[in-house]
């Protein structure tokens, strides 16, 4: 089970491209595609702002209808405009991205192309005095603040000192973080261009947000609403609107989920998958039962009146937010949180390395456990739907949690 720590079974996204990419490389689209995919890796890294608006007008449509899902809470930009400031904010403060060019998996139906990678961000973490004036500012205000419990916030503050304070030899230390890349793309004369992208990080032992750890996290969430309502030229049709509500209503509480449900809501005729929150790729009909079997998806909640579609013929591509809701007692966070360290003192970590891991396993837990046994956290969806015989049918789900970067160590336990 996964019930937000513990990984269940998944193809690896590495085994996954492998065996599912566009491997047949006389096709032209799909040579043209991973050329695009080529020039956004070779503009990130380059990283030249006076080279921002060329790039956006180069690979990008300019229309208001595309849209970027980035790592962040909050990060869904809509419009050729907002997507030309969030990469310009990329290259001046993001890390070094990379993404697999060669083997990213592809599909094609008549103008329209979405496809799914793997990559990875560089990010650095050094040792100076302003790196650790944020962190006091950011553990005062934490601890001042009212609306949480004096146990929430002991447990907050040990949380981030346990993430930050390690006894490291280096004075600046490098990090590459696995991150999934997916996206669409449209073809207008001849020639590709991408039309949405969604950036996900794997998260850590737990989500980044609980709406009860903190009210920021719910406005957030409304905020992030709010900016869906703005999307222009919305084609959110009913009937996609109605086969979103019944697959929530199906998948809800995993009464029987069966092969049958699966084939009814996802088009087998066309290599479906999901890509989890852990960055897992799921393929197949009895790949992607056993994801929604043993994931936390039964708890889902998407907030599908304010779905973001778009629409070219028979495919539709849609951007939704939602919410997990789930209940955990104190007692069964503590006995996964004794199963994670008997795992991590089966790993292949020194020993220095299995202390630092396991410091940060029982901080995850104790502050999760401060707060109470109602847990609510955000989650958010891409998709591509085809129109398969008058019924729409997902081709692939990319399911990701709103990532914070500031923390060093905190996605170690899924790097192992």
């Amino acid at each position: 089970m996964s019930k937000f720590g513990i990984q269940y079974p998944g193809e690896s996204l590495e085994t996954f491209l492998k065996q599912n990419s566009c491997i047949d490389n006389t096709l032209e689209d799909s040579k043209d595609i991973r050329d695009i995919l080529r020039r956004f890796r070779q503009g990130y890294s380059e990283r030249n702002l006076e080279n921002v608006d060329s790039f956006t007008e180069e690979l990008f449509i300019n229309s208001d209808d595309i849209s970027v899902l980035g790592t962040s809470t909050g990060e869904i930009l809509l419009g050729f405009h907002e997507v030309k400031q969030l990469i310009r904010g990329d290259w001046e403060y993001w890390g070094d991205l990379n993404i697999d060019c060669e083997n990213p998996h592809i599909s094609i139906d008549n103008n329209v192309a979405w496809f799914s990678t793997k990559g990875s961000v560089k990010y650095n973490f050094e040792h100076t005095p302003e790196r650790y004036d944020r962190y006091v500012d950011y553990i005062k205000t934490n601890a001042e603040d009212n609306e949480l419990t004096p146990k929430q916030r002991i447990t907050f503050i040990n949380w981030v000192l346990t993430l930050n304070y390690h006894q490291r030899d280096e004075q600046s230390r490098e990090y590459f973080w696995p991150m999934g890349l997916s996206g669409m793309l449209l073809k207008e004369e001849n020639s590709w261009k991408i039309a949405h992208l969604q950036f996900s990080m794997a998260k850590s032992n737990f989500p980044d947000e609980r709406f009860e750890n903190s009210k920021d996290y719910m406005d957030s969430y409304n905020e992030q609403r709010s900016i869906s309502k703005k999307y222009k030229n919305n084609k959110a049709t009913e009937d996609i609107i109605e086969f979103l509500k019944s697959f929530q209503e199906d998948f809800r509480e995993k009464k029987n989920i069966s092969d049958i449900l699966i084939r009814k809501y996802f088009n087998e005729n066309n290599n479906p998958y999901v890509i989890g929150p852990e960055n897992k790729w799921y393929e197949g009909v009895e790949h992607i039962k056993k994801f929604f079997i043993d994931s936390d998806m039964d708890n889902l909640y998407l907030d599908i009146e304010n779905t973001i579609a778009c629409k070219l013929g028979d495919i539709t591509w849609i951007t939704t937010i939602g919410t997990l809701k789930h209940k955990f007692t104190e007692e069964e966070l503590i006995n996964r949180s004794l199963q994670e360290l008997d795992n991590l003192f089966k790993s292949n970590l020194s020993s220095k390395e299995k202390l630092f891991a396991a410091q940060r396993s029982v901080a995850y837990v104790l502050k999760e456990c401060a707060t109470g046994v109602n847990y609510t956290c955000p989650i958010r969806m891409t998709a591509i739907i085809s129109n398969h015989v008058n019924s729409p049918k997902f081709n692939y789900i990319h399911f990701s949690f709103p990532f914070y970067w500031i923390f060093e160590g905190k996605i170690d336990g899924i790097l192992q």
